[in-house]
């Protein structure tokens, strides 16, 4: 599909970082690597930061989010067209809801969608269908999802617990992260947590919607894992997102709720809750 870096209509270099704008499909080509994502935003350093990165080169999904660090010898572009603005976009979507995979599974559409229209454009999609190459988009749905030939038997809600417990488990003492969460207020009820690491809350709200998890946050804040004590690992909690609450005004009664749920869904941990955005770390967002 390296054929489309030629049409103009279609893609574009990209010669003014400035001017990308949230939504934007990039790609970056050279080093051995040709992959693309949605632009979302720029880290501390400069780089951009993209959500539900596809690798062309070898027609796969890649990851939820990344960090694209542009390197000498990389050439960046531009799609020039995104869902919703492109007048083309209705016949584009119309090739995804006509796929047999699709209509299938009822219960992932609206996820795949919103992958879709986050990880490809729509002059790119009719292009590869002119082109018959349309494997470069229904390979990596189909490994996001684990449906067609990467059908596994999955439960999803073990699937999106097990996640959030290894990116509790991966924490350093001082690491942190950026958490989103649907706490419940009835308490029997499952509380819902996820991550993508250090990403800021929006961006990981973004990623959560091209996942099949299927929950609505109401609270987000950040984590940092303490001195473990008596061999069980400890985690510093706010509620600090201002995205999805008070900032620095969080309540620690509202962080207490959170590491309330946190330790039903998660007991071989312990949560301590802390006002503001206290388990903020210099490496995150709000």
């Amino acid at each position: 599909m390296r054929d489309v870096l030629d049409n103009r209509d279609i893609i574009i270099p990209l010669t003014d970082n400035n001017a990308i704008q949230r939504g934007a499909i990039i790609r970056r080509v050279g080093n051995g690597k040709d992959q693309q994502g949605c632009f979302m935003n720029y880290d501390d350093s400069g780089d951009m930061i993209l959500v539900n990165v596809i690798d062309i080169h070898t027609k796969s999904f890649l990851a939820r989010a990344g960090i694209l660090k542009i390197k000498e010898g990389d050439t960046v572009y531009r799609y020039n067209s995104t869902f919703g603005e492109d007048p083309l976009s209705g016949d584009a979507e119309a090739l995804v809801r006509e796929w047999p995979l699709f209509k299938k599974n009822e219960q992932l559409r609206e996820s795949m969608l919103y992958f879709v229209k986050t990880a490809f454009s729509p002059r790119l999609i009719l292009y590869m269908k002119k082109m018959d190459c349309m494997d470069y988009l229904f390979v990596p749905l189909q490994q996001k999802f684990k449906i067609g030939r990467f059908t596994e038997t999955v439960d999803w809600d073990v699937v999106r617990k097990e996640s959030f417990r290894e990116k509790l488990s991966s924490l350093k003492t001082g690491e942190h992260l950026t958490y989103i969460a649907m706490i419940p207020q009835i308490k029997s009820y499952s509380a819902f947590f996820y991550s993508i690491g250090t990403k800021p809350h929006q961006e990981t709200q973004m990623s959560l919607r091209g996942e099949p998890f299927n929950f609505v946050p109401t609270h987000g804040g950040h984590i940092k894992a303490s001195r473990s004590k008596k061999d069980m690992k400890e985690f510093i909690v706010d509620a600090g997102s201002n995205f999805l609450g008070k900032g620095t005004k969080a309540s620690l009664k509202t962080a207490k709720e959170i590491t309330d749920a946190m330790k039903r869904s998660y007991k071989e941990y312990n949560f301590i809750p802390i006002e503001g955005r206290g388990a903020f770390g210099e490496e995150q967002s709000y």
